[in-house]
């Protein structure tokens, strides 16, 4: 007998036995067994129809009923289906795991921890109807919600049409299917964007032609012909991938190079006979060329531009001279943060060892990721990645505080009020793992996992300088050797590399080491605290602005933040950058008094629902408004406030409603960091 387990908040409990897979898919939420959106799926995972030949996920004359797919997937041993479309509600999020038994021979593909963890948030975030995978590994939510075309990204892929998943019936989360586009939004906005539609005209005819020069080709392209790819390609999908675009610029046609495709080595496989592989692999070879095409265009342009200027220095005789026309062909400065940051370059934020540099270094890269205003200059979003060399466990906290003051600043009795936004990110990317930027294997790890997952072009943050030098003497011109690797993560990412470094024992002289370092740089920021040791006021001076203005001094304090309780009931705080001083006026200022009350609130209402667990009580929202009264000679709580600490609590995730509903009260609120009795 096969046992269907859950597995809640509080461990695993069983919900039911079944015999059979039929069964298992009785599981499956009605709305959708509802709809004729059905195919089977055999041991490959190929769609198909129940009176065989292959179904297509954008062809619904080709989908069943689920009575229908049910019973042929019964008979035949096989799997269903579901074809999620853009007429429906309906979005999978598939959570995909890699094990070594799946992929033996590439620990690269595996999935670590840190992804597994991700995946169990996105499970709770999203608390929709989710059950396991085939494999038993991974995991389907469904959640009510668009997205247009499909996301894919590191283990998380996201589908709301053209395609299909398979359905197991194999409860995780017995949820209804709840609406989630906000979050749905949010998710995919981090993903990297859908490769174009291809459209399939032309006649379904190879090229016998490009096939026989294909076979007769001695290079790469001849090879993948002839089935040779394992030298070259991490997976023959990659192959596939390079050989059709190959094929694509000599074809008339798509789909006449998917045929010419097929008669390759590569194009025997049964894969290559799947419509949505025909698709995607085609869709991705025309992004991937035009992309390379314009960017080719670009510096074909760039390149005759300076090449006429190197031919003017070579013969004297030709001189010529760049007028108006030639210096608006060249590239245009832009900005990351305006008149602060180009979007392009090397640049370093550096101050004494307490002067807040690695929090104000944090508070502009989530204001990059989120492209909002910083400081009052404008921002252009963009990914930003930190790479924090030491200092990395006070990270999480840091980056708590952040997202915990955004809530309490959209929140306050000053700003307009609304539902707390669960979503409120700092969109920061830690890259955790030990580095070593002196090793060339350890660049191209970070440079092709970078690009691979979708964040290079933005902001590399590397703090800090010293650390990622380390064997280097600071203050010889060896350092140089480090500001060439820096201009090689530049120009192989793009966008901008920012370094965290020290001020000097003299703090009037710059920065610490290499008198060559400021020249190096395209942009620097100094920090100063001011004040004595305990002070939270500090300014940052744009010491180096490369075609901007430099000099100007802003000024920031840091606003202690109550981030809860540790196992031993110590408070855990941090510390954020708040613009401005005392007496000055605020560009984009906190309600400071608001803020002071809102956090002493949430700390006094955690505080409350974990006594009352560990005496034993289940709280819920109404008890608690109830019980006001009795504890007033502690704080003093309207019921808006008590209502606010709550929501602002669950938004942060220290407060979750229970798994478990009472019978008479509904469900109640939990205190994350205690254990069920």
């Amino acid at each position: 007998m096969n046992t269907i387990t859950q597995d809640g908040p509080a461990g695993s409990a069983e919900i039911g036995a079944v015999a059979t897979p039929a069964d298992r898919w009785q599981r499956i939420p009605a709305e959708m067994r509802a709809l004729p959106q059905w195919v089977l799926a055999g041991a490959d995972k190929v769609p198909r129809k129940p009176n065989g030949g292959y179904a297509d996920s954008t062809d619904s004359t080709t989908w069943s009923s689920f009575d229908t797919v049910c019973q042929a997937a019964a008979e035949r041993g096989w799997d269903i289906g579901f074809v999620p479309t853009a007429s429906d509600p309906y979005t999978c999020i598939d959570l995909d795991v890699k094990t070594a038994s799946s992929h033996p021979d590439k620990p690269d593909k595996w999935t670590t921890s840190g992804q597994l963890q991700r995946h169990q948030s996105i499970i709770k975030e999203m608390a929709s109807y989710t059950e396991l995978s085939r494999s038993g590994l991974g995991w389907h939510i469904w959640v009510r919600g668009n997205i247009g075309a499909g996301r894919n990204r590191d283990g998380v892929e996201v589908y709301s049409q053209e395609h299909f998943l398979i359905c197991t019936g194999n409860v995780h989360l017995d949820q209804p299917i709840e609406d989630r586009q906000t979050l749905l939004d949010n998710m995919v906005s981090l993903m990297a964007p859908p490769a174009p539609a291809v459209v399939l005209d032309g006649p379904n005819r190879a090229d016998e032609a490009l096939a026989s020069r294909m076979a007769a080709d001695q290079g790469l392209a001849g090879r993948l012909w002839r089935g040779e790819w394992a030298a070259n390609f991490s997976s023959q999908s990659d192959a596939d991938l390079a050989l059709i675009k190959s094929l694509l610029p000599q074809s008339a046609s798509p789909r006449e190079c998917w045929a010419t495709f097929r008669l390759s080595e590569l194009g025997k496989r049964s894969k290559a006979g799947r419509p949505d592989y025909m698709r995607r692999t085609l869709a991705c070879a025309t992004h991937q060329l035009a992309t390379s095409a314009e960017e080719i265009r670009h510096g074909r342009e760039v390149a005759e531009l300076f090449l006429r200027q190197f031919e003017a220095f070579r013969a004297p005789s030709r001189l010529r001279l760049l007028v108006d026309s030639d210096l608006d062909r060249l590239p245009r400065l832009r900005w990351l943060v305006k008149g602060v940051i180009p979007d392009a370059g090397i640049g370093a934020i550096y101050g004494a060892s307490g002067s807040y540099k690695s929090f104000l270094t944090l508070d502009l890269l989530a204001h990059i990721s989120n492209g909002r205003e910083w400081f009052g200059h404008r921002v252009k979003g963009a990914p930003a990645v930190y790479v924090p060399f030491e200092g990395q466990g006070g990270i999480p906290n840091r980056i708590r505080a952040w997202r915990t003051a955004q809530t309490i600043m959209r929140h306050s009795d000053r700003l307009p009020t609304s539902e707390p936004d669960a979503d409120v990110r700092s969109r920061i990317a830690v890259v955790m793992e030990p580095l070593n930027l002196r090793e060339e294997a350890d660049r191209r790890t970070l440079v092709a996992g970078l690009k691979e997952q979708g964040w290079a072009g933005g902001i590399l943050c590397i703090d800090t300088l010293a650390h990622a030098s380390a064997g280097i003497e600071e203050n010889s011109s060896a350092m140089g050797e480090m500001i060439g690797i820096f201009r090689n993560l530049q120009q192989e990412l793009g966008g901008v590399i920012l370094l965290v470094h020290h001020s000097g024992k003299d703090e009037s002289r710059g920065m610490r080491g290499w008198s060559g370092l400021h020249a190096a740089m395209d942009f620097v920021v100094e920090c100063q605290k001011k004040g004595d040791a305990d002070a939270r006021e500090a300014t940052f001076s744009l010491a180096k602005v490369k075609d901007g203005t430099t000099g100007t001094a802003f000024g920031f304090r840091m606003d202690l933040i109550p981030l809860g309780f540790d196992e031993d009931g110590d408070a855990i705080t941090s510390l954020v950058v708040r613009p401005g001083q005392a007496g000055e006026g605020l560009e984009h200022p906190f309600v400071v008094d608001a803020m002071v009350e809102a956090t002493e609130d949430d700390a006094f209402v955690e505080s409350w629902v974990r006594e009352l667990m560990i005496e034993g009580f289940q709280p819920t929202g109404r008890w608690l408004e109830a019980a006001r009264v009795h504890v007033k000679d502690k704080r003093k709580l309207t019921q808006k406030r008590l209502r606010d600490a709550i929501c602002r609590l669950k938004a942060i995730g220290r407060l979750e409603d229970a798994a478990d509903t009472l019978v008479t009260n509904g469900k109640w609120l939990r205190a994350v960091d205690v254990p069920p009795r």
